[in-house]
Formats: structure tokens, C-alpha cells, sequence
């Protein structure tokens, strides 16, 4: 549930009701009356000349017990212990009221830290409509996700009853608020991944999870409220201010824009690969010549080295790449198969004894063959010009 934390009124109340019992035991014997009668040894203390029955009877005044009540001490004898006990019954009462006050100010406590650290999330949150064409799949489940933990987290503060009844109603309308905000999370997060993978329903989603989050920003504006009320106990600190939807734009909008981004050609959210053709090299080596043209030293043939990478978040089935060099005495063609790629990897495919003419200039070109869709068609292909050079000497 949260911190407890200790009370120092518990030690002098607890000291109170042990003297107060001891008094309470103490007084019971002195209004009783109650006095030890005193003993005599026969055999030491017997007088020379025997008595007779008759002279003391049966009040022999040793040995026995005797009882000094009187009919007028009679009622003050059972005063004294009804008062010490209505006084320590007054003291468990009031323990047990110091206790529960206590309780209910840590409780309070315990939801005002919660909710600090919900501050943190709910600025994150808010900020996602500011960037969400940019942030990729990968950072925008690591921010609702740690959204979510958060949640958790207050969640549990607010898992069992408070003690105290007054405050049930804050308590409810604290575990309202947050478990509301929490399925808005989770209902837009899956909105968004379902526009950027499908289409379709998306919109629909991020709407519904965005208006989920909205009522739970109006519920702990109600949370506050309830906590103004003269019975709930003040909290050791002021409950901060928080929302997770900006006040400058309705949800309405505000999934429009979420639905747009996601559902672009180009959006980074997507579920999908994005095979690139990262870089060609030569041998002998491309170089740039003063007239700033791309040329190779002089040889009869090259070998052509090209980089193919997989920079999408999903695997990229096995492609065909395509290799064209042409001049003006023809054309080589050429191509290979290109196989899996997980998101991040690359592989290098090679082209060797690619026949050339010094003194020529050659145009190269290479080029994926797509058969499933691409993240992004404009990095599939490079081409570049480049002359042999003549033998030198």
C-alpha cells in the first residue's frame, strides 16, 4: 500500500494506560478495606494462668482476618474503580482516533507521491502528438510503456480500502481516475500501432483511447475537489496538478493528427522492412580525378561490391538485386539473389570480372527488385558514371 510510517503518540499513550492500570489495581485494594490480621505463636506467647472459654469467647483478636469496611465508605469503595476505568476507556479511545488520523495522512501521502510521479508520465504522454511523425515504433512503446508502469504503480497505492472512512470517497475516485486513464493508454497505443500497420479501424481506436484519457483528466479534477471537504484530513503536502491530454486541442483533432501521421507511406511507426542500397565500391578503387569525375585506374575488368541493408523495424524477405553496365559498346547485365534480412542487418553481394575498355566511359547502375512492399522506395537503387582510365606510359 504504501510507506507507513511510525507515530510517537502510540509510546505515551501505551506508558498511560500501564500506570493508569497500576493505580486502577491499587486503589481497588485500598477502598476494599482489606487488612492481613496478625499471627501469634501459641506455644511462646501462652499466659500462665489458662482462660476459660467464656472470658474471650470465639473474638479471639489474633490470627484472623479482619474487614475494616463501614456502611458509609460502602458507595465511595465502588466509585473510585467505575472512574479509572471510564478514564482508561477514554484513553483507548482516543488512541484509537490519534491512530486513525495518522493512518489517513499517510494514506494521503502515499496517493500525493503517486501522483508526483505520475506528473513525469503525463508530460510525456502529452508530448507524443508533437513528434509522433518522426518517433519510430521502438520509442513510442518504450513511452507508453513506461506510461503504463507508472499507472501500475499507482494503482497499487490505491489497491486496498483506506482505513479511515472519510476517505473512502477520495480513495475510490483516485483508483477510478488512474485505472481510467490507464485504459485510454492502452486503447490509443494500440490505435496508433493499427493505423501504421493496417489502416482501417485505427482512427477509431486512437479516438476512443484519447476520450477514455480525457474523462480521466476530469476525474481527478473531482479527486481534488472531494479532498477540500471538512472531514478529509489535510494531506502532508498539496496533491499536484496533472493531465495528460493538452487543453489546446480536443481529442477529435487531436486523433486526426495522431491517424495522419501514423498512416503515412513514410511513417517510422510502421511494421514494416526497408531494404536500402547503401554504398557501391570498386576495384580497382572509384576515385575522384581532379575534374571531379568518378574514374578507375586502368584494367580489362572490375569487381563491383554492393552494400544492400534492411533499415525497417521488420524483416525483410529475400530480394533480387539487379547490376547494369552500359557504355557505348553494350550493355552486361547481371543480377543475384539477396537473402533475409533482419531489421538492422546488411549484407555485401559481389559482381567480379565485369569486362571494361580504357579509354571508356561507363554508366552503373543497381537496383532492388521488390516483390512485397518497402518502407521506402527512394533508397533502392544507386547509379553512378565512371571513366577507365588509359594505360599510362
Amino acid at each position: 500500500m504504501g510507506r507507513r510510517r511510525f507515530s510517537l503518540v502510540g509510546l505515551p499513550t501505551a506508558y498511560c494506560l500501564l500506570i493508569l492500570g497500576t493505580i486502577h489495581f491499587e486503589a481497588c485494594l485500598f477502598t476494599t478495606g482489606f487488612r492481613m490480621g496478625e499471627w501469634r505463636n501459641w506455644q511462646t506467647r501462652r499466659i500462665q494462668v489458662p482462660v476459660s472459654a467464656r472470658t474471650w469467647g470465639f473474638k479471639s483478636p489474633f490470627a484472623h482476618n479482619v474487614i475494616t469496611d463501614r456502611p458509609r465508605s460502602r458507595r465511595r469503595r465502588f466509585l473510585w474503580p467505575l472512574l479509572l476505568s471510564a478514564v482508561v476507556l477514554a484513553a483507548l479511545v482516543l488512541a484509537r482516533i490519534n491512530d486513525q488520523a495518522t493512518a489517513a495522512v499517510n494514506h494521503l501521502d502515499d496517493i500525493r507521491q503517486s501522483a508526483n510521479e505520475l506528473v513525469t508520465s503525463a508530460a510525456a504522454f502529452g508530448s507524443l502528438s508533437e513528434g509522433i511523425a518522426t518517433i519510430d515504433r521502438a520509442h513510442f512503446q518504450t513511452i507508453t510503456n513506461s506510461v503504463l508502469a507508472a499507472l501500475d504503480g499507482a494503482g497499487i497505492v490505491v489497491s486496498e480500502p483506506p482505513e479511515s472512512g472519510h476517505l473512502v470517497g477520495a480513495a475510490s475516485l483516485y483508483r477510478l481516475t488512474v485505472s481510467t486513464w490507464r485504459s485510454g493508454v492502452v486503447t490509443f497505443a494500440e490505435g496508433v500501432i493499427e493505423m501504421a500497420d493496417e489502416g482501417g479501424t485505427g482512427e477509431e481506436r486512437i479516438y476512443a483511447g484519447l476520450q477514455q484519457v480525457s474523462a480521466g483528466d476530469v476525474l481527478y479534477l473531482r479527486f481534488l475537489e472531494e479532498l477540500d471537504r471538512p472531514e478529509v484530513p489535510d494531506p502532508i503536502a498539496t496533491m499536484p496538478a496533472l493531465r495528460f491530454l493538452p487543453n489546446s486541442i480536443t481529442p477529435v483533432s487531436l486523433a486526426r493528427l495522431y491517424a495522419t501521421a501514423a498512416g503515412a507511406q513514410n511513417s517510422v511507426l510502421a511494421l514494416r522492412a526497408d531494404l536500402a542500397v547503401e554504398q557501391v565500391t570498386s576495384q580497382p578503387e572509384l576515385v575522384t580525378n581532379p575534374d571531379g569525375d568518378l574514374v578507375v585506374s586502368s584494367a580489362e575488368s572490375i569487381t563491383v561490391d554492393v552494400v544492400v541493408a534492411n533499415r525497417g523495424n521488420a524483416v525483410a524477405p529475400a530480394q533480387i538485386l539487379n547490376l547494369e553496365l552500359l557504355s557505348l559498346a553494350g550493355a552486361e547485365n547481371r543480377t543475384v539473389d539477396v537473402h533475409e534480412l533482419a531489421p538492422g542487418g546488411q549484407t555485401t553481394v559481389t559482381f567480379d570480372n565485369l569486362v571494361v575498355v580504357p579509354g571508356q566511359t561507363y554508366q552503373l547502375a543497381v537496383a532492388l527488385s521488390l516483390s512485397v512492399a518497402d518502407g521506402d522506395p527512394t533508397n533502392n537503387a544507386i547509379t553512378l558514371t565512371f571513366i577507365v582510365n588509359e594505360p599510362t606510359g
